[in-house]
Formats: structure tokens, C-alpha cells, sequence
């Protein structure tokens, strides 16, 4: 026994038959007619007009032993997903999104006066600040070679930075030098001297004010045989043993 496919003679169906059974029954349209006829009509269907004509039901069971075709299954596929998607939950009418609360217009005009205030006090305070800070720095620059009277520092001037040392700080505390000589710790300290000197000359800072003449001041120093730095917090720190040096490596 094997199933073959056959055509309906009445509505063009496709019949998977047994070829041992001499009837076959459409389950489309319950037309019952030979097997032989749907297996000739199958060979060659577009010569052949199908009628489409209502046949009479068949209750009970069927008489005739076939294979029925199953429908296309994109389509049973596609309603079995509409049923089983996510149901769509319509907003409350009482729910508040974010998007629903907008901010008085007067609210917003403070906001950006408050965020433009906070902006000027603080261009207010700090342009000056600045200001201040170059100008001392300029001043200092120009007197800065007398503190390297102990190893060689390039002090020329290109396009507002100084080749060999810069100065950082709201107060031009912070010294780095870079030489290409040797140095010593001694040597070190005795720069640190003359700068905290220096500075406080601009400042006018007296000597006996130990936290702004020499505690607010830093140096650091990158020499050919490595680094050093020095930041005092007493006077007893004011010695050479004091100087951190770090040797480069290879």
C-alpha cells in the first residue's frame, strides 16, 4: 500500500490517496469519485476545469480509506501567536508619567537665573584670581634666574612657557626645574632657598612667617642623574637629609 497525490475533480484540492482504494473522498469539499480520476487529473491539472459545484455532505464516519492533506501551517502558526502574545495593558487614566508634569514657566526662569548666578559669582571669584596669579608669576619669571645659581636652567621664554621650569599654584608655590647638569642635595636645598626667597619678595612675605615663606612652597627637580624634590613643613626639615632623590633606571 503506498499514498499518492491525486486532485479533486471538483475543487481542485490536493488528495493523498491509497492507490489500493478505487474511491476517493475529498475532505474539502465531500466530493467522492474514482482514484484512478484524481490520479489522472493530478498528472496534468491545468488542463482540466474544476467545477466547484456543493456536494452533500457524508456524516458518520468515512467509507473511504485516504490521507488528508494538512492546511498551510504559516497561517495556523500566525493566530496561534496573536493569541498567545502579550495582552496589551492600556494606561490607567489616574497614572502620572513624568511626561505628564511639566514645571511652571516661572520655575524654570529661576532655575536659569539661580544656574546663570552660580556661573557669574563664579567667574567672579576666580577670573581675578587668576589674573593675579599671572601677574605675580610673569614678575617672578623675570627675576627667576637669580635662584639657580647652583647648576644651569634654561630660563627663555616661548609663546608664554618657560623651557627650562614652570611654576603651578594659586600662589606660584610649586617649582619644577629640568637641567642637564649633575646636582647634589646641597645644591637642591640651596635652590629651594632662593626661590622661597624669591617669592616672598613678590608676596611680601616676611621671613618670620615660616607657613608662607617656606611651607607653601614646593620644588621639584629633574636632573641627568635623576629626580629630586623637596617640601618642608618645619624648620628642622630645612636641611639637605630632608631631599628625596630617586635615581633613574635603565
Amino acid at each position: 500500500m503506498a499514498s499518492k497525490q491525486g486532485i479533486c475533480k471538483n475543487c481542485g484540492s490536493l488528495i493523498m490517496l491509497n492507490d489500493r482504494e478505487e474511491i476517493c473522498e475529498c475532505i474539502f469539499c465531500d466530493c467522492v469519485f474514482p482514484s484512478a480520476e484524481a490520479l489522472e487529473i493530478a498528472k496534468n491539472p491545468g488542463v482540466y476545469t474544476f467545477p466547484n459545484e456543493k456536494m452533500e455532505k457524508h456524516e458518520g464516519a468515512r467509507k473511504y480509506n485516504i490521507t488528508p492533506v494538512y492546511p498551510d501551517p504559516i497561517p495556523a502558526a500566525v493566530k496561534r501567536a496573536e493569541v498567545t502574545a502579550p495582552l496589551k495593558v492600556e494606561k490607567s487614566p489616574y497614572e502620572v508619567s513624568p511626561d505628564d508634569i511639566k514645571a511652571p514657566r516661572k520655575m524654570l526662569l529661576l532655575i536659569l537665573g539661580v544656574t546663570l548666578g552660580v556661573i557669574l559669582i563664579t567667574l567672579g571669584i576666580g577670573l581675578p584670581l587668576y589674573r593675579e596669579r599671572m601677574v605675580h608669576r610673569d614678575a617672578i619669571s623675570l627675576s627667576i634666574s637669580s635662584a639657580f645659581s647652583e647648576f644651569a636652567v634654561k630660563t627663555t621664554e616661548s609663546g608664554g612657557y618657560y623651557e627650562g621650569f614652570a611654576l603651578e599654584g594659586q600662589t606660584n608655590g610649586a617649582l619644577t626645574i629640568t637641567t642637564t647638569d649633575k646636582v647634589t642635595k646641597e645644591q637642591v636645598l640651596i635652590t629651594f632657598q632662593n626661590y622661597a626667597k624669591l617669592r616672598a619678595q613678590e608676596y611680601g612675605i616676611k621671613e618670620s612667617d615660616f607657613g608662607g615663606y617656606y611651607d607653601d612652597v614646593t620644588l621639584k627637580v629633574y636632573a641627568a642623574d635623576g629626580s629630586y624634590s623637596l617640601d618642608v613643613g618645619s624648620k628642622s626639615e630645612l636641611t639637605a637629609e630632608m631631599v628625596v632623590s630617586k635615581p633613574y633606571t635603565a
